[in-house]
């Protein structure tokens, strides 16, 4: 049936265009396809920016948090050189009296910095060493070494052993190392300061 169909004629050419062979490739006439242009990478897309502010808003976050740490343990530092100070002229001098006294200022000056002047400056005695118990994780100031800082500035004869000493000077470090502000204080009433 489609052999009996009507002969096929080419189309007829444009003048002055000379027809291509019938033999030719018909894949070779396409034009090559055109590839649209490449992304730019800058400037970035809207989440891009807003990644980035994100990030650069915690990174400030971050390192004003870390500078804010670092000064509001100033005091701890400035206390530990002190203290390196006391234990250095102790070692020269073997003046016990002088060492348990600036031992005892430099504790109270650095619970007053640390907690609330007003309750801090009024222990002596127990109640002192109680406070520092209780800001710490030990006992050792009520019930080890730390039982020098309540009478030995004041006592006429010094014949406590490097040894003491040396331990109350380890406990001093412990504390003014790792002592917690957060730790709830109670103040003792005036009868149990006399006891």
């Amino acid at each position: 049936m489609l052999a009996s169909a009507a002969p096929t004629t080419l189309p007829q050419a444009a003048p002055g265009i000379v027809p291509r062979a019938a033999s030719e490739d018909p894949l070779a006439q396409l034009r090559d396809l055109h590839l649209p242009q490449a992304v730019a990478d800058w400037p970035p897309a809207l989440g891009w920016w807003l990644l980035a502010g994100l990030v650069l808003f915690g990174l400030v976050w971050f390192m004003r948090a870390l500078y804010r740490r670092y000064q509001s343990n100033a005091y701890r530092r400035f206390a530990q050189r002190e203290l390196t100070a006391i234990v250095a002229e102790h070692a020269t001098t073997q003046d016990a009296r002088r060492a348990l006294s600036a031992l005892q200022f430099l504790m109270k000056r650095v619970a007053m910095t640390a907690f609330n002047r007003a309750e801090v400056a009024a222990l002596t005695g127990v109640a002192w060493t109680q406070f520092l118990d209780a800001t710490s994780t030990t006992s050792q100031f009520s019930l080890g070494p730390g039982e020098l800082l309540i009478d030995g500035p004041y006592e006429a004869t010094q014949d406590h052993s490097s040894q003491e000493l040396t331990a109350l000077f380890s406990l001093c470090a412990e504390w003014l190392k790792n002592h917690s502000r957060a730790s709830v204080v109670a103040t003792p009433t005036a009868s149990e300061q006399t006891l």
